[in-house]
């Protein structure tokens, strides 16, 4: 556009020089209209210079895939977790159904009011209660009780029974029950504690009430054997 233009600048230019040299009377309105073109010129070459236009590119990193480690590890944890759960769930099947107070009976059990079982009951400590809300496939309310069992005494700890108690939440008697939570015969590890041994124990006390209160535990120990 400015090649287009600069000839019609320096032909006005020539027109002006004409009339000065003529001294024509017309000289100041073509003088006016040499000054009005080169504005335009100036306006009209100054909007056809080229824009330049910037360009901005987006690239996008590629996905990144699963590394194969971290895959593995995950695989490994869901066979932990399967493992743990298929356990447990054979554990409780093995333990034999008690509702009420302990059905089952141990030959030799001492209880309160022994000398043998109150020199025997301050070797066993019970350690970790806490209970926790389950349901069971009726759909009824299950306490579960679990703990560790430590035998301090110099002999083998082959069975003990417990006297769970619970309450409300206004510190009521709920739910109470008496139960094993050694017993020869059961459990994961089927034979006696040895001394200084810990070993984990759970007992379930069915149809809780809506009120009961887990962190309100009671327990005391009620008969054990020592082989």
């Amino acid at each position: 556009m400015g090649k287009v233009l600069q000839p019609l600048r320096f032909g006005f230019s020539r027109i002006c020089y004409n009339y000065i040299l003529s001294d024509s009377p017309g000289f100041i309105q073509i003088a006016d209209l040499h000054l009005f073109w080169i504005s335009r010129w100036r306006s009209m070459e100054r909007w056809a210079r080229p824009k330049v236009i910037t360009m901005v590119e987006f690239t996008s990193e590629p996905q990144k895939t699963f590394p194969l480690v971290k895959l593995l590890i995950a695989l490994g944890v869901c066979i932990v977790l399967l493992g743990g759960i298929f356990l447990y769930v054979r554990h409780q099947r093995n333990m034999p159904p008690q509702t009420g107070s302990a059905s089952v009976t141990v030959p030799g059990l001492l209880r309160p009011g022994n000398t043998d079982f109150e020199y025997y009951k301050n070797r066993i400590r019970i350690e970790g209660v806490k209970a926790t809300l389950g349901v069971s496939f009726s759909n009824a309310r299950i306490a579960m009780i679990s703990g560790f069992i430590v035998n301090d005494g110099g002999r083998k700890l082959e069975a003990l029974e417990l006297h769970i108690t619970l309450f409300d939440m206004w510190g009521k008697l709920s739910k109470e029950r008496t139960a094993f939570a050694l017993r020869p015969g059961t459990g994961f590890q089927k034979k006696p504690m040895e001394p200084l041994e810990k070993r984990s124990f759970t007992i379930g006390i069915e149809s809780v009430e809506y009120y009961w209160n887990p962190k309100q535990v009671a327990y005391e120990i009620t008969g054990l054997k020592y082989q």
